[in-house]
Formats: C-alpha cells, sequence, structure tokens
C-alpha cells in the first residue's frame, strides 16, 4: 500500500472518530535517540582485524494512535511512522462484562517480553533478546498478526485464545483476487495461539503461552512464559524484577530454539531507576556452538515521577557475547534516548 493510501486512510479515521465515535481518543509517542557501536571486522590472510565505530542520531519511533468507541464496539488504529507502517488496525466488539471479540490487526499471546510490552514501557531502550528473537522465529518480527481473538479477564484471571494467519505479514484475500498473497494454499485451520496470565497478590504477575505448529502457515510450535515482580507502591527504596523465558520448536528445519531472561532494577529516588539484565538465547540447541548472552546496565529518569512515561530519559549499555567461534559483529552498544508520550 503506498503511503499516501495510508495518510489517507489514517485521516479518515480520525475524522470518523471525531464525528461519530461517543469516546475519540488520540495519542502520539516520539522516542529519539543516540547511540554508539564498536564493530569488529574479522582478519583473513590478508586484512588483518579491525575495530571500527559508529555514533550518531535517528528517531526509534513516532507513532500516533487513534481509538473510537461507540456502544459495545471500539476501533483502533496504531501508525508508526518511521516506518510508514500500520501496526494495529482492529475491532473490539465487549460480548459481556470483560468478554471481548477481536478482529483485524493486533498482539496476540505470545511472549510478555515482545510486543505485549508496550513500546513506551520497555524497561530498557531495547526489548530483550528473547523478546525479539521470538518474534522473528515466529514469523512476527513487529510481534502482531491478522486475525480473531476471543479475550477474557476476571478478576485477577484473563485469557486469550486466537486464530490466525500466523505471519504478520500475510494479510490474506481470497484466491485470485488481486492480493499478491491471494494463490498461498494455507489448508483448512488457523494458526492457533493460547495464553493465560494472573496476578498474584499486589506485587506478581505470572503468565505462559503456547502456540501450535502448522505445517501449512508457521511449522513452528512455541512456549512462553513470565514471572514479574513489582510492589504497588513502587517508590523510592523498592526494587522489581521479571523473569521471562521462551521456547521454540522448528520443524521446519528440525532444530529447537530457546532463550530465558532475568532483569532487575531499583528505584534510587522517585525519579531515578537504575537496572540490569541478562538475556540469553539458543538459536539451535542441537549442538551448534552459536548461543548469544546479552548483558545491559541502564538508567532511567522522569521529571515527573507521576506521569513516569510521558517525559523519559534513558541511557544503557549493553555488552553482547556469543559461543559462536566467528564472533559477534557488534559487541557494544551505548544508547540515549528521549521519550515523549502524550495521550
Amino acid at each position: 500500500m503506498s503511503i499516501k493510501f495510508r495518510y489517507a486512510g489514517i485521516c479518515l479515521f480520525w475524522f470518523t472518530c471525531v464525528v461519530f465515535a461517543d469516546k475519540p481518543q488520540f495519542q502520539f509517542s516520539l522516542q529519539s535517540w543516540a547511540s554508539f557501536t564498536t564493530y569488529e571486522t574479522p582478519g583473513d590472510s590478508i586484512n588483518p582485524a579491525a575495530t571500527s565505530a559508529q555514533t550518531g542520531f535517528g528517531i526509534r519511533r513516532a507513532r500516533l494512535r487513534g481509538k473510537a468507541v461507540s456502544g459495545d464496539a471500539a476501533a483502533f488504529i496504531q501508525y508508526e511512522a518511521v516506518s510508514s507502517a500500520m501496526l494495529d488496525v482492529r475491532l473490539d466488539y465487549q460480548l459481556s462484562p470483560g468478554l471481548t471479540l477481536r478482529m483485524g490487526r493486533f498482539i496476540g499471546p505470545g511472549s510478555q517480553a515482545g510486543g505485549r510490552t508496550g513500546h513506551t514501557s520497555i524497561d530498557f531502550i531495547e526489548r530483550s533478546i528473547v523478546g525479539r528473537n521470538w518474534g522473528a522465529a515466529v514469523a512476527r518480527s513487529d510481534y502482531h498478526t491478522y486475525g480473531l481473538s476471543l479475550i477474557e479477564k476476571s478478576g485477577r484471571f484473563s485469557y486469550e485464545i486466537m486464530a490466525s494467519n500466523g505471519a504478520g505479514d500475510v494479510n490474506l484475500k481470497p484466491y485470485n483476487s488481486k492480493s499478491g498473497g491471494s494463490t498461498t494454499a494455507t489448508g483448512y485451520l488457523p494458526q492457533l495461539d493460547f495464553m493465560a496470565s494472573m496476578a498474584v497478590g499486589d506485587a506478581i504477575a505470572v503468565g505462559a503461552h503456547y502456540g501450535l505448529a502448522n505445517p501449512d502457515r508457521v511449522d513452528k510450535s512455541s512456549a512462553t512464559g513470565f514471572v514479574y515482580f513489582r510492589p504497588a507502591d513502587y517508590g523510592t527504596g523498592a526494587v522489581r524484577s521479571k523473569l521471562d523465558w521462551a521456547y521454540i520448536g522448528d520443524n521446519s528445519i528440525k532444530t529447537d530454539l530457546a532463550g530465558v531472561s532475568l532483569l532487575g532494577a531499583y528505584r534510587l529516588t522517585d525519579n531515578l531507576e537504575m537496572g540490569g539484565r541478562v538475556a540469553y538465547w539458543d538459536p539451535n540447541l542441537d549442538g551448534v556452538d552459536d548461543a548469544l548472552t546479552n548483558y545491559t546496565i541502564g538508567i532511567n529518569f522522569s521529571p515527573d515521577p507521576d506521569h513516569w512515561m510521558d517525559t523519559l530519559f534513558k541511557f544503557d549499555l549493553t555488552v553482547k557475547t556469543t559461543t559462536d567461534p566467528a564472533g559477534i559483529p557488534d559487541p557494544l552498544v551505548a544508547h540515549i534516548l528521549w521519550q515523549m508520550y502524550l495521550h
């Protein structure tokens, strides 16, 4: 879809929200960053090994969101200006209190370390390699897919069942239409994912997800889970922690992938938080020596702790290691990010 049609669609949606919706809502978020990265170039018989550096500035994210609510129905759209991409385009209908039917393109069951943690709430500047690599492995690099979900939230417990196209870039249209992927044979069954989570007390959240493999779509099964600890009164002197894991069985190449991430953070003052994270990912559990480990330390500062995400400054440093004899091309990455969130 051309950029001009995307812009036209956004304008039409916003106009519809303002004119017809009972409760139109609009949000804008911008993340600008500076980075420093070192690059290792392996040597050969002619050229010696070398280390180079890259320093620069960029826009990490610039997102526009619109939501329209009319009775029991709601429509939501999210547009990423940096990549000119429609991330979310979904419709919700409340079947009963706490029970929602969702259809369109959206983030469904999956790794909590991936897209289920919103971009304004990421702990450091980037998500852990557990969430990112899970998304890439199941063909949802931006964590979204096209599908239909049933979502229920009842007290401390919630669950979601999703039937989808599998890959996040498959916007399926009927066979023999003008859609580029319309001749794809998908079989009779959609991709199926299930997720359940619950709150334990006022500080702990736990959850697990399982996705079935589908040989006609994404022939990979996946299981993910999380345990998060954050006190309700997370202020000066408090600590929080996160544990995430993911396992993927890739039937297409007969191998398994897995990873785990552990994060801890300490609130130095109401405005300042510091923390660290260790994330491990093995893209091949069958003996190939290519596991990755990322060590990250970070500092987050908000001038308004009551609205922590609205104006947020982040600094982090990541050291990457690998068991692969070929090494890793960018072993050291430093970022500074400035976030503005208007909602």
